[in-house]
């Protein structure tokens, strides 16, 4: 009796769930961002990365669900948050807790102290860029070490994801190659990234494409555009 007792201490809280981000990339995410994953955005500088994330905080808001917020390149403009909340801004400030890490070590006790913050009122965590604060601390003579260093971040991540049932997500950069644009991180963040979502923009035309995902067809995309409310469809 006491060995299945621990065994179900050792199981994470209930069976995961969506939350919807309340925009048309839901769609091909099977109605919402899956909880005890790992959520990868990925795409170029304007591509709508940071818009996506502050919509899908508003969402988790409207639903009752408190918010962890990790902005490592202060782009979290509460103007901007205003406008994708409308009569709600109230009610999402105060739901969202926001951390502004100044060094890729302040990332790293962030998310390694986030169950102190965490309770069952929390339904999603965001890391506002997973990279920008690796890129900056990572050079030749460190690349093995802070590679490591990420890899155990997404290991923290993960882990609060699957015992608290939150949704969690992160927002890559890219960089060029071959002619086409290659995810900053490499293995590391795609290892670790159980639904992956890229943002192009070419031609004035937005789309969001599906290029990983545990149960959803992959290569799925859908149109999408930014106006003053956040993300909407872009058909």
């Amino acid at each position: 009796m006491a060995e299945k007792k621990r065994l179900r201490n050792l199981r994470s809280k209930d069976d995961s769930y969506r939350i919807p981000s309340g925009c048309c990339i839901d769609s091909i995410l099977g109605g919402g961002l899956e909880t005890k994953v790992i959520t990868q955005i990925y795409g170029p500088p304007g591509s709508g990365k940071t818009n996506f994330c502050m919509q899908a905080a508003v969402s988790a808001a409207a639903q009752g669900r408190k918010v962890v917020y990790v902005d490592t390149e202060a782009g979290h403009s509460f103007e901007r948050l205003r406008q994708i909340a409308g009569d709600g801004y109230e009610d999402v400030l105060r739901s969202c807790i926001v951390f502004e890490p100044l060094s890729f070590d302040d990332q790293s006790f962030i998310l390694k102290n986030l169950g102190r913050v965490l309770d069952d009122t929390f339904g999603l965590i965001v890391l506002d860029s997973a990279v920008s604060l690796y890129r900056l601390a990572r050079d030749d003579e460190t690349a093995s070490q802070v590679n490591r260093e990420l890899s155990a971040q997404m290991a923290m991540l993960s882990a609060v994801a699957r015992k608290n049932n939150l949704a969690a997500v992160i927002t890559n950069q890219v960089y060029p190659l071959d002619g086409d644009i290659e995810p900053v991180g490499g293995s590391i963040l795609k290892y670790w990234s159980k639904a992956i979502v890229e943002l192009t923009r070419k031609n004035g035309r937005r789309e969001a494409i599906l290029r990983r995902h545990r149960s959803m067809e992959e290569n799925a995309r859908v149109a999408f555009a930014i106006d003053g409310e956040g993300i909407r469809d872009g058909r």
